[in-house]
């Protein structure tokens, strides 16, 4: 149990953070959540909370890279090897000898093979911190995908670099093939293992489908468990387990036109599904952070106050060392930062550099500027995949405490939380901030597409009118507006005046009795008038013991109807009724429905949707109408696309940004699956 309510709590604690976040967005999510999971360490359960690296890597990081690799870009990606290798392999080096050296030249204490541990604890870069703090801001296409490549594969260099260190700490001993040897198996064995099973698992995905077994009761859970599956089969092989999701996620994402052969219902709950997971283990990052922290820190309670705040300034002191060599691995060139972005005028260039290798090769390796090489260097930002390594370091070798451990735990936290703190300051500075869409000026225009679209129904007199008026009702709901009381009644009340004019006007016509006019008079009189209150004073007529005796009077009175209803003469009666009841609601719907068309404006639009609905739910059940589902798809496809064409005018008529164009598309096409799937069901 006390499992289940640790993970409750962090679920508490991550949608805390984002709700807060969403009132006050000036400060990014991540120091948010951050601030929950330190609120949380205050509750018993999570006193002295250690983070046990293996699991997280397992359970967090693994299904969050695998999501990365399934969002790669191929196209950039495959434009993209030189750079990852220089980002992820060799700048990782350069860091880890660069903050290794200086860290032994300052703190000479500590071993040389500790302080090679340390840089490489602090060499990967974490891309859900990025993501966070960059979210509201417009990062250079080029500059972005280079971080993210970054990200997604140095994770393997800092970790076998580490784990060199320790053996070289713990045996003394150090060999370069070995080292070489290592780095080899756990880099390109994770990338080739990734690869070969992410292959496998989409081919078996993609039997279940030619199966017949494409339920979300089979497709999503194997989607969800292959991150996991993979990178156990990776580490158990000795290879990078991380490595090997970020390749299986490549491949899943490479054979998303396989997969989209899947029902429309399989890929709305997959998706759904995994963005869900993905957003709650985001949370979970930096609150597991925050919670991880207060026990960082108390292991440091013995230590003196010179001796904290000395380990603090070389803390600042590492972080810096690292920003100055980002920066001019970046400045001279190295990071190849080339625009890879798909823009015409990237696209040309990349064209004319195609028919030029050599020109390549020189375009690639230019100095970048001094703001490129700055926001690269600035955007290091290390998370939870660095504590979670710091903590992972040994706590007892040859049976006794390992030596400096709490130093090099302590050293991380404060790396991770300037690399989080500068970028949080520096960066909207000098980068402009996403354009947010006005929502009242979207709604708007949203309101006037759905009028537009609801006129090109109205105009359609081939239509059912039954069918064609519930997608009119479903469209309306697009809006999202509610409807006026007061408005609502006084549109029933002119519709109950129209029923009866219209039953007037057939029992003037002999169309139906007057007998036939009094009952449906009555029945819409009630209908349409009914509230909770009617309904107990109803109650109270029939069941008080004064009304008893006309209780009995109703009872010999229905028997004496059941013997008229048996013989010939009633039977061709009660016949000839219902098909007068039948004439009447069929007229009296119609009419209303007409007249509800005519006095439909903007203002009053949501309280005639609500009237609307009435007389439709009214009409199906008094008639026993089937749903004509064909029919109405029919017309409901029919509707979205003078939807599209609503929006396609007024971005063609620079009325709308092509943001806006883009967010009134998407809340069409989510409509659109919303109403299939219904259907479907």
């Amino acid at each position: 149990m006390e499992i289940f309510y640790s993970i409750a709590l962090l679920v508490v604690a991550a949608v805390i953070a984002n709700i807060v976040y969403t009132e006050w967005p000036v400060v990014p999510l991540a120091f948010y959540q951050i601030g929950s999971g330190l609120l949380l360490s205050l509750l018993p359960i999570f006193h002295h909370y250690t983070l046990y690296p293996e699991m997280f890597m397992l359970v967090i990081i693994a299904p969050l890279l695998f999501n990365d690799g399934q969002q790669t870009n191929l196209k950039r990606l495959s434009r993209s090897v030189g750079q990852i290798i220089s980002l992820s392999v060799f700048l990782a080096l350069v860091t880890a000898i660069g903050v290794g050296l200086f860290t032994k030249q300052i703190y000479t204490a500590l071993p040389l093979a500790l302080a090679f541990a340390l840089a490489a604890i602090i060499t990967p870069t974490d891309s859900v911190a990025l993501s966070s703090i960059t979210s509201g801001l417009q990062v250079p296409d080029h500059l972005d995908a280079a971080l993210e490549n970054e990200s997604l594969f140095n994770d393997a260099s800092g970790i076998v670099i580490f784990n060199l260190a320790l053996v070289a700490f713990t045996t003394g001993n150090f060999s370069i093939a070995n080292g070489i040897k290592n780095f080899a198996v756990s880099f390109l064995g994770g990338l080739l293992i990734g690869l070969v099973f992410g292959f496998l698992f989409t081919h078996i995905q993609s039997w279940f489908i030619s199966q017949s077994m494409d339920t979300t009761s089979v497709v999503v859970p194997f989607s969800i468990m292959t991150p996991f599956a993979i990178y156990l089969i990776a580490e158990i092989m000795g290879s990078s387990g991380i490595l090997a999701a970020v390749a299986a996620g490549i491949v899943f994402g490479i054979s998303q036109n396989r997969l989209k052969l899947t029902s429309t219902n399989v890929q709305i709950v997959a998706s759904a599904t995994w963005q869900i997971i993905i957003n709650l283990l985001n949370g979970f990052v930096f609150v597991l952070m925050g919670v991880t922290l207060p026990t960082v820190l108390s292991q440091m309670s013995g230590y003196s106050w010179q001796r904290i705040s000395g380990l603090a300034l070389l803390g600042v002191g590492i972080y810096l060392v690292m920003f100055v060599c980002r920066f001019i691995w970046a400045r001279l060139g190295w990071a190849q930062l080339m625009p890879e972005d798909d823009s015409p005028q990237s696209n040309s260039l990349q064209k004319k550099l195609a028919s030029n290798p050599h020109q390549q090769r020189r375009q690639r390796h230019q100095p970048s500027s001094v703001k490129d090489a700055f926001i690269i260097a600035v955007s290091g930002i290390h998370g939870t995949i660095t504590l979670s390594m710091a903590l992972s370091i040994p706590l007892a070798v040859d049976g006794v405490a390992f030596p400096f451990r709490n130093d090099i735990i302590f050293l991380a936290a404060v790396v991770i939380l300037l690399s989080l703190l500068a970028p949080s300051l520096i960066l909207p500075q000098i980068l402009p901030a996403v354009a947010k869409v006005d929502k009242e000026t979207i709604a708007q225009y949203r309101a006037e597409m759905v009028d537009y679209s609801v006129n090109q129904l109205k105009n359609n007199s081939t239509a059912p009118l039954v069918d064609r008026d519930y997608v009119i009702d479903t469209l309306v709901t697009q809006k999202n507006q509610q409807a006026d009381r007061a408005e609502v009644n006084k549109i029933l009340k002119q519709t109950v005046k129209v029923a009866q004019d219209t039953l007037n006007n057939l029992s003037d016509t002999n169309q139906i009795t007057g007998r036939v006019a009094n009952i449906t008079a009555s029945r819409d009189s009630r209908m349409t008038q009914r509230s909770f209150s009617n309904y107990f004073r109803f109650l109270w007529r029939r069941y008080s013991p004064a009304n008893r005796k006309q209780r009995r009077h109703f009872r010999e009175k229905k028997k004496n109807f059941q013997q008229f209803v048996q013989s010939d003469d009633g039977q061709q009666k009660i016949q000839t009724m219902t098909q007068q009841l039948a004439t009447a609601e069929n007229a009296i719907f119609k009419n209303v429905i007409n007249y509800l068309d005519e006095i439909s404006t903007k203002q009053n639009a949501a309280a005639v949707a609500y009237v609307r609905r009435f007389y439709n739910v009214r009409h199906n059940r008094i008639t026993n109408s089937v749903a004509n589902n064909d029919q109405r798809t029919k017309l409901f496809i029919q509707a979205l696309q003078s939807e599209y064409s609503y929006v396609a005018n007024l971005y063609g008529q620079h009325k709308i940004s092509k943001q806006q164009a883009d967010e009134l598309n998407q809340s069409i096409s989510s409509d659109q699956l919303v109403y299939m799937q219904s259907i479907s069901d």
